[in-house]
């Protein structure tokens, strides 16, 4: 604990003060640390918050006040000094039952992950100035920080309110699928030694291409769905395609090809594509991270915990937002040596928004007159945006934007994470650091072809391995065909029946995703029990409409 010194206050409690040279500085009062700490408390004013950020633990006094003034409220203390911590965890081991206490940026994540982000009405800012003026940087950044994750978190949380409807209609009409497919999970582990390439839409793309044909042998070649065109038009076969987006203009990425290749889709990708590519793997998305208390905590797609129950698990892969990042944790998943980014641009490189070839041209092309073309379109583009100047592995800098430099940050974070080295060939594109710029002509001459072949061993899991078997999984949707259409007609049903029949968990599980808008609204307004009831009433029966279209759709796989 450098330069800090605990002695008695006047009152007979511990105070502490730091020593700086000559300067000496009061982290506590010398009279009486505890009456101090509750003015400190009483000048705070949350409002609606439900979140306070403390700056500076000192012994704490400060931190015990606000719980006992706010016993509802989240408290976060942020600390610079580790060894401090300790000192409070040993001699004040109470402080840490009524806030959480972070020194970083992995522990504000970890505390962040712990809250349910649907009950977050806010932030209040508390600053402890004595210990504040120690390193004000530090306590600005994280803040910064803080505030950072929480907008993320609630980016989140408003894009499962926009999409869980679909992502739920997607997995149910995929299920129709499964038994033709593999799981994902076959394919974890049985690529090591092998490097794996992930092949992105960026405008650097087009130099990669002679590179990406040769490296066929020699690597796990995982392309995204934007990018297969592009390699398709160029006669480049690679090993996976992946996609994920659960809109049906994904399927503009498939339009038009003369190859099917493999095609590896999250379970919330459109059925419109699933259907198109016969043959294909299937994955869920999931989210791990470490709890407070230490334990690892995994978050899935909604309704894929209780979908393999019946179907066994099929395999996760996590995911930065984009299906690169999934790309990503699938080659580090599959035992790769190393991960290589092709066309990861994160940046318009040469003005262009993505590689000639994918789609995006396609569409624009009609577009083109003499007034017109394809750059005039490309600026167009990138002027509604906003951008910001980054360096690029040229040397000098490139233009991106605020969504492109978020993965960016995401790739940079995840580089410096993974025990393997992580190459970045974009010639032009955005510096990635915690990544080696390499050209891929260099990695690929150096690479050795190894024993067994990415396609070899592709083909033997293929050949080898049991499709995603549904029986079960139908026999489940056949039981609850009558249970939606009873819900569904229910008719002046009082609440108790109306709760008795959605007391059934399996019920449950299928409404609730359609149910959860309406949730949300009763859990942050104080109604009345009858206005909760009708309410209930209703999106229940509206969750059971909905998902009766679907089972229609499925009829003839229904046992």
């Amino acid at each position: 604990m450098e330069n800090f010194t605990i002695t008695i206050a006047k009152s007979g409690h511990k105070t502490l003060h730091y020593t700086n040279g000559q300067q000496t500085i009061r982290i506590h009062s010398a009279y009486d640390p505890v009456k101090e700490a509750q003015r400190i408390a009483d000048q705070c004013n949350p409002k609606r918050a439900s979140i306070i950020i403390v700056c500076g633990l000192g012994l704490g006094y400060h931190v015990q006040a606000l719980k006992d003034k706010f016993p509802g409220l989240t408290i976060i203390v942020i600390e610079k000094d580790k060894n401090l911590i300790h000192l409070v965890k040993q001699e004040f081991p109470e402080v840490f039952t009524c806030a959480h206490i972070v020194n970083n940026e992995e522990e504000i994540a970890t505390v962040l992950e712990s809250i349910d982000i649907r009950s977050f009405r806010g932030t209040a800012l508390l600053v402890h100035r004595p210990s504040y003026s120690l390193h004000p940087e530090f306590y600005d950044a994280l803040i910064a920080n803080i505030h950072k994750q929480i907008s993320s978190r609630i980016s989140d949380l408003l894009t499962r309110f926009e999409f869980e409807e679909l992502w739920v209609k997607n997995i149910l009409l995929n299920a129709k699928q499964m038994h033709t497919a593999l799981p994902v999970k076959s394919l974890f582990g049985k690529f090591k030694g092998i490097p794996g390439i992930i092949v992105s839409a960026g405008p650097s793309l087009i130099n990669s291409l002679d590179a990406l044909s040769q490296a066929y042998e020699k690597a796990l070649i995982v392309c995204v769905d934007t990018a297969y065109k592009v390699l398709e038009r160029h006669g480049i076969s690679p090993h996976i395609v992946m996609t994920l987006d659960a809109q049906t203009h994904s399927i503009k990425h498939f339009l038009g090809i003369t190859q099917k290749p493999l095609l590896l889709a999250d379970v919330v990708s459109s059925p419109k594509v699933t259907r198109l590519i016969e043959k294909k793997l299937f994955s869920t998305t999931a989210k791990y991270y470490t709890a407070p208390d230490g334990r690892i905590q995994r978050e899935s797609t909604p309704l894929m915990d209780w979908i393999q129950n019946f179907t066994g698990q099929i395999g996760d892969i996590q995911s930065g937002g984009s299906v690169a990042t999934s790309a990503f944790d699938l080659l580090l998943t599959a035992g790769c040596s190393a991960i290589v980014l092709v066309g990861q641009d994160l940046a318009y490189t040469g003005r262009e928004i993505h590689s000639r070839g994918t789609h995006h041209n396609d569409d624009w092309l009609p577009a083109i007159n003499r007034f017109k073309n394809l750059d005039t379109i490309n600026q167009n583009v990138i002027r509604k945006r906003k951008i910001k100047y980054v360096p690029s592995n040229s040397g000098s800098t490139v233009i991106t934007d605020f969504v492109l430099d978020l993965y960016r940050s995401w790739f940079e974070d995840s580089a410096k994470r993974v025990p393997i080295p992580v190459y970045n060939t974009s010639t032009g594109g955005a510096v990635i650091a915690n990544t080696t710029f390499t050209p891929l002509q260099a990695l690929v001459q150096k690479w050795k072809k190894p024993p067994v072949s990415p396609q070899e061993i592709i083909s033997h899991e293929l050949s080898h391995k049991t499709p995603i078997n549904t029986q079960s999984l139908f026999r489940k949707f056949s039981r609850l065909h009558h249970r939606l259409k009873k819900l569904q007609t229910a008719q002046g049903e009082d609440a108790a029946n109306l709760y008795a029949m959605l007391d059934n968990e399996d019920l449950d599980t299928l409404c609730s995703p359609f149910m959860r808008k309406t949730l949300f609204y009763i859990a942050r307004h104080n109604l009345e029990q009858q206005k909760i009831d009708m309410l209930i009433k209703d999106a229940a029966q509206a969750a059971a409409r909905e998902l009766l279209k679907i089972f229609a759709k499925l009829e003839d796989s229904l046992i």
